[in-house]
């Protein structure tokens, strides 16, 4: 998958050979649309919910298309920004 940023385009499947500078970049850029992702689907930004929970929301077309109208991301993109922070940070389980 590409991710898109301001011009600047990072490859996950190599994101292992950038230093570890852009992998950084790459990992906080991923977890800032998850955030994004997961405050449109909360009522509240105080009370954040767990991972397994967004990613059963996240089936739900309304909510898809919700994410869409507001950041412009794909299905695919959404999905991928759920799935890779739920497995690479600890603390969204």
């Amino acid at each position: 998958m590409i991710i898109k940023d301001n011009g600047r385009e990072y490859d996950i499947d190599r994101l292992d050979s950038y230093s570890s500078m852009t992998q950084s970049i790459v990992n906080r850029l991923i977890y800032a649309r998850y955030v994004g992702i997961r405050n449109v689907l909360s009522d509240s930004s105080c009370n954040k919910l767990k991972g397994s929970k967004i990613k059963d929301m996240i089936n739900d077309t309304n909510s898809i298309n919700e994410i869409k109208n507001i950041f412009d991301y794909s299905d695919e993109e959404i999905f991928f920004y759920v799935d890779y922070t739920i497995k690479n940070f600890p603390m969204v389980k």
